[in-house]
């Protein structure tokens, strides 16, 4: 037979409203910490990847410059400067303006300044302010045939000429054939592919006898340039100067060292970047825009300086 249910006892099976309310709120603060560490971790995989691709980019742009100054005053056979000349005829264009005089000035294998040194305009006519600019000269490192539409370097073991419209000037006992390189490394406000960031760029000689300026780099915002010069032509620097001053007569740059300052594209969620940025002739310097940030430097020796 069946018991009655006795009134006022009900079933004790279960859990109580405050056990439940204990259980929900010891669950709550287990997934608090679960994604917080989760988010924590995003962050940190994040700032590494964010700085692994600062030192890729800052690796392509070291290597690039590095490659470029070792060869600066490279003219072939020949590579006296002092016995290179140029051929009528021979001219370079930068936006219209003929910059011939600026782009044969073949002592100055390697030059730096401070100041804009071209009659035509860095890209979107805003070079990042307080940047330098670095110039090369030099042959190129392959020898080639004549190019009716580039400047080319025809030199022997005595003399080079410059020349252009395919008609290679000549000269006597071996000789070869070398296409003109003219660069000026420099660093613009602005990049091709977004307004609001710099980039690391470079004019340079391209067929047609134009200077043509390209993109390089972006998220670039600081380049520096020291020059070391050989001032008494023992083949040991025993100077360094930057842009900004004289240099003696007769010196030679036999080194050059470069600071470049990159940045990432976008700001990184919790990042403080306490450093005192403190190189160059730069006054310190320090930021506080959540942008992650490489300084690089790197320096290099001229290859052909010693010949001059």
């Amino acid at each position: 037979m069946d018991r009655p249910i006795e009134p006022g006892h009900e079933s004790q099976s279960g859990n109580s409203l405050a056990e439940l309310l204990v259980s929900l709120a010891v669950s709550s603060l287990l997934l608090l910490g679960v994604f917080g560490s989760a988010q924590s971790m995003r962050q940190s995989a994040r700032a590494a990847d964010n700085l692994h691709s600062l030192e890729e980019k800052a690796r392509f742009a070291l290597e690039l410059l590095r490659a470029d100054i070792r060869s600066a005053g490279f003219w072939g056979l020949n590579s006296d400067a002092r016995a290179l000349r140029v051929a009528t005829g021979a001219s370079v264009r930068c936006s219209r303006a003929d910059v011939s005089s600026w782009a044969f000035r073949f002592d100055e294998y390697v030059a730096a300044a401070d100041e804009w040194p071209l009659p035509c305009s860095p890209y979107g006519n805003r070079r990042q302010p307080g940047t330098d600019v670095l110039e090369i000269r030099r042959a190129g490192q392959a020898t080639t045939g004549v190019d009716s539409r580039r400047l080319q370097v025809h030199s022997s073991r005595l003399e080079g000429i410059v020349f252009s419209a395919g008609a290679a000037p000549s000269l006597e006992g071996e000789t070869e054939i070398r296409d003109l390189v003219v660069q000026a490394w420099y660093v613009s406000a602005r990049s091709s592919h977004d307004s609001r960031e710099p980039s690391l760029r470079r004019k340079t000689l391209v067929r047609g006898g134009l200077l043509r300026d390209e993109e390089i780099l972006s998220g670039v915002e600081d380049f520096q340039v020291r020059l070391a010069l050989d001032t008494d032509r023992d083949g040991a620097a025993d100077r360094v100067v930057d842009p900004s001053a004289s240099r003696p007569s007769g010196a030679l740059v036999v080194a050059v060292r470069f600071w470049l300052l990159l940045r990432h594209d976008s700001p990184e969620t919790g990042h403080v970047d306490g450093r005192t940025y403190t190189y160059a002739d730069r006054a310190a310097r320090s930021f506080d825009d959540a942008r992650r940030r490489l300084l690089v430097n790197a320096s290099e020796v001229v290859a052909n300086a010693r010949q001059g």
